[in-house]
């Protein structure tokens, strides 16, 4: 089977990867491979749907503000037929604690932040005590607050993308990719794990935390370390109407 693109993994990163190919031509083909239709093991879906602009890197911030903007009409521009993708997104913001050794450096993330065109401020401590009480304590001096930062069901994103790819002529395969196929020194296709192999001249390594692995095989080395992040659920006495913001503490307590 030959295929002008191939794409190794299809959650988030593959789907959308195969939307946006067929976008910008129509005419040609591509084929997702991903293992497990399910996602049962997918980063994506595994994920709480955290999005954000809070970054200290320039393209992290252009490529989270281009996922509001496409997040604002993503049922829209999605739906088909058979499924409209309610990504249910909500804006209830991202406050980052910030404790006094590491001031300086959040500042300095929130000014470029800024300059790019984000809305992001700082809250001193007493700030942050008046406005959501259970987050006062003596760990923080303050922190960086997004409004429009928030979240949404990566579920729906996830088959938002594939259906509306699927739509436009995608197609998916559920198959495991073992290996990439190099003829030279470009990449001719994958070999998949039942032996068969499967040609393209393009070969977009969607893989996510698999990536390294496939790519170490034919002799290219990428900085990919999976870290596994925790999300805990906890009940309180507190009662409290309207929204709270998603908190970080990226400091020991």
């Amino acid at each position: 089977m030959t295929y002008d693109v191939l794409i190794v993994g299809g959650a988030a990163m593959g789907s959308a990867t195969a939307y946006y190919l067929k976008l910008f031509d129509p005419a040609i083909s591509v084929a997702v491979l991903e293992r497990d239709s399910t996602y049962a093991q997918s980063s994506t879906v595994l994920s709480d749907g955290n999005v954000r602009i809070q970054f200290n890197l320039e393209e992290n911030i252009r490529i989270s503000q281009f996922a509001l903007e496409v997040l604002a009409t993503f049922a829209d521009d999605m739906e088909t037929p058979s499924y409209r993708p309610e990504v249910g997104d909500r804006h209830q913001g991202n406050l980052f604690l910030t404790d006094e050794a590491r001031r300086a450096d959040a500042q300095v993330g929130m000014e470029l932040q800024r300059v790019l065109g984000c809305e992001v401020g700082w809250l001193d401590a007493a700030e942050i005590a008046a406005r959501w009480p259970m987050f006062d304590g003596p760990h923080h001096v303050g922190g960086t607050f997004g409004p429009l930062d928030g979240s949404v069901d990566p579920n729906a994103v996830v088959r938002g993308y594939r259906q509306r790819a699927v739509a436009m002529g995608v197609e998916f395969i559920e198959v495991e990719v073992s290996a990439l196929i190099r003829d030279g020194g470009a990449i001719a296709g994958v070999r998949l794990a039942s032996g068969e192999e499967m040609k393209a001249p393009v070969v977009v390594n969607c893989a996510g935390a698999w990536s390294p692995a496939l790519l170490s095989a034919v002799g290219v080395e990428i900085p990919v370390q999976p870290v596994m992040r925790s999300v805990f659920v906890v009940s309180s006495h507190l009662e409290w109407e309207g929204d709270l913001p998603s908190v970080f503490v990226p400091f020991g307590v």
